[in-house]
C-alpha cells in the first residue's frame, strides 16, 4: 500500500467482501465506524476495534461468545494500543502506549493504570486516531516485555514475575530522513531471533546497512551496546537507499537492498533472511528480487552464506509482498499483488478509469528454490476514481477454509460478490471461482482472516465504517467457518 502512495496523493482501498458456503453470519454493530484497527484478543474470544472520524476517536470490544459490543474509554494520552501478558492476570489485557508510557485499563474500564512511565518518539498527541502497533514483544519469560522507540535510544522495558519493569536503553536510534523542509523521524523495525544459539531471544535492528544484535544474557538481562554480526550478506546503508533525482546520482543502474523479514522460509526450525533488492530504473519504474538466505547454526553461533540461497523477481511494482505457507507443506510461500507504474498504465486511469491488477503466487519447492517465473497468477481490476482521489481494489485474501493447512483464495468481484477459489491438484486454485453473494466493505484494507472460533478453521472479519451502505454501517460482519 505504501508504493500507491508514492506516486499518487491519496488512495482508498475500496472493498466488498461476501460468504463462504458452510459460513454463519453475524452483524455486531458498533456506536462507531469500524475504520481504525482490529486486535483480536484470542484467549478472551475478544476483538478490539477502534474507529475515528474527524473529530473524535473510539474503541470497542466485541464480545465473540454472544456478538455485542461495548465501546472502552481510552487513555487521555494513548496513541497506540494491543495486547499484553502482565503479572497476576491470567488472561492478556488490553495496554496502549501513549505520550507518556505505557498503561492499561483497570477491570471495570473506568480509568488507566500506568504500568511504564516513558517519553517516545512521539511526543504530540493525535486525538483523532487511536492505531495498533508493535510495542509488545515476548523476549521468553512468559511475560510481555514493551519496546518503546525513542529518538537517540531504543528503551527496553522488561517485565519482572512481581509486575515491575527493568529499564534498558539500547543504543539504536530512530531512522531520519531530513532531506525534505520537515524532518522525518520513525522507529526502526525490531526483529527477534536466537543469534548466539544460547537458546535466549535477542533483539536485531538494521542500523547503516548492518545487522546490531542486542544479547540477552542468561539471567534475562539485556546488553545495551550491540554486537555487529559478521554475516556477509549486504545490506544499503541509509545514505544508499536515499535515492532522490535532487541527489546527483542517475537511477540509471542503482539498486537498494533492504531486508524485509527474519522468518523460517523452508521449515528447519532456523530463521532465514529475506532481502528486498529494489532495481531502479527511473523515478516510477521499480523492479523487486527477494533473496532468500538460510540460516545455519555453526560453532559461532547463526551464519548466513554471502550469495542468496534462492530469490524470485517481479517485473512490477509490488503493493504488497505476503509471505505464507500457501499449499500446507511446512515451506514459506510469496503472495504478491502488483501493477505497473508507466506511462500506460496512467494511459488507461485517465481513460479507462481502472488499472491491471496482477496477483503471483511463488511456491518454495521440495529442492528450497523459488521459480522464475510465478507459479501462478489471479488476475483482477483496481477501479480509479481520478476525481475522488481514490483506489478501489479486489479483496485478495487467503483462508484455511476447511482447517487442512491449504490455503483458498479469496478474491472480491464489484460491490457485492466474492469468489473462492480453492486449491487443485494440476493448478494451485481453480480456474472458476465459486461465487457469494454478500454486502463487501468499502476498504479492503481493514478485512481480516483469523480463526475466531478456535476450531483450527479461518473465518473473515468485514468492517464497515459510515461510508458504507445504510444497512451495513458502523458495523463488523463477521463470516464464521463452522
Amino acid at each position: 500500500m505504501n508504493r500507491l502512495s508514492r506516486y499518487f496523493l491519496l488512495f482508498t482501498v475500496a472493498l466488498n467482501t461476501t460468504a463462504v458456503a458452510g459460513m454463519e453470519l453475524k452483524t455486531v454493530p458498533l456506536a462507531h465506524p469500524a475504520n481504525g484497527d482490529i486486535v483480536h484478543l484470542k484467549a478472551t474470544q475478544q476483538l478490539a476495534v477502534s474507529g475515528f472520524s474527524q473529530f473524535a476517536r473510539w474503541l470497542s470490544m466485541v464480545e465473540l461468545k454472544d456478538f455485542t459490543a461495548r465501546q472502552l474509554p481510552i487513555p487521555d494520552d494513548a496513541q497506540f494500543f494491543n495486547q499484553a501478558t502482565l503479572a497476576g492476570f491470567d488472561k492478556p489485557q488490553l495496554v496502549f502506549m501513549g505520550i507518556g508510557g505505557i498503561s492499561r485499563l483497570n477491570a471495570d474500564a473506568s480509568e488507566a493504570q500506568r504500568l511504564v512511565t516513558a517519553e517516545s518518539i512521539y511526543r504530540v498527541l493525535d486525538q483523532n486516531r487511536l492505531r495498533e502497533a508493535e510495542f509488545v514483544v515476548e523476549l521468553g519469560s512468559g511475560l510481555s516485555d514493551f519496546i518503546v522507540p525513542d529518538f537517540q535510544y531504543t528503551h527496553l522495558y522488561r517485565q519482572q514475575n512481581d509486575g515491575s519493569f527493568v529499564h534498558y536503553a539500547l543504543q539504536i536510534p530512530a531512522l531520519v530522513q531530513s532531506w525534505r523542509a520537515e524532518p522525518d523521524y520513525k522507529p526502526r523495525k525490531h526483529y527477534l531471533i536466537d543469534a548466539n544459539r544460547d537458546g535466549n531471544t535477542d533483539l536485531l535492528f538494521v542500523w547503516q546497512g548492518k545487522f546490531h544484535v542486542f544479547m540477552q544474557q542468561p539471567d534475562g538481562r539485556f546488553a545495551t551496546t550491540a554486537t555487529v554480526m559478521d554475516w556477509p550478506v549486504a545490506l544499503s546503508t541509509e545514505q544508499e537507499a536515499d535515492q532522490r533525482n535532487d541527489a546527483g546520482r542517475s537511477y540509471n543502474g542503482q539498486f537498494i537492498d533492504s531486508l524485509r523479514e527474519i522468518t523460517d522460509i523452508d521449515g528447519d526450525g532456523i530463521v532465514d533472511l529475506v532481502v528486498n533488492r529494489e532495481q531502479l530504473a527511473d523515478a516510477l519504474e521499480r523492479n523487486n528480487a527477494f533473496r532468500v538466505y538460510f540460516g545455519k547454526h555453526t560453532a559461532k553461533g547463526l551464519m548466513f552464506a554471502a550469495e542468496p540461497d534462492t530469490q524470485l523477481t517481479t517485473e512490477t511494482s509490488p503493493i504488497e509482498v505476503n509471505i505464507d505457507d500457501i499449499n500446507g507443506d511446512g515451506r514459506q510461500d510469496f503472495y504478491i499483488p502488483s501493477t505497473h507504474f508507466g506511462v500506460g498504465t496512467l494511459i488507461r486511469v485517465l481513460l479507462r478509469g481502472s488499472a491491471n491488477l496482477d496477483i503471483d503466487f511463488f511456491l518454495l519447492n521440495a529442492e528450497r528454490q523459488y521459480p522464475s517465473k510465478a507459479d501462478f497468477r489471479q488476475q483482477a481490476t483496481i477501479d480509479v476514481s481520478i476525481g475522488n482521489f481514490r483506489f478501489d481494489m479486489p479483496l485478495f485474501e487467503l483462508a484455511d477454509i476447511d482447517g487442512s493447512g491449504k490455503k483458498s483464495l479469496l478474491v472480491g468481484d464489484g460491490q457485492d460478490t466474492l469468489k473462492l477459489y480453492s486449491q487443485e491438484d494440476k493448478r494451485l486454485f481453480s480456474r472458476h471461482g465459486k461465487s457469494f453473494d454478500y454486502a463487501l466493505p468499502r476498504d479492503a484494507r481493514r478485512v481480516k482472516v483469523a480463526d475466531l472460533t478456535g476450531n483450527g478453521k479461518d473465518d473473515i472479519i468485514l468492517p464497515f465504517d459510515n461510508q458504507d451502505e445504510q444497512d451495513v454501517r458502523n458495523a463488523l460482519r463477521l463470516l464464521l467457518n463452522n
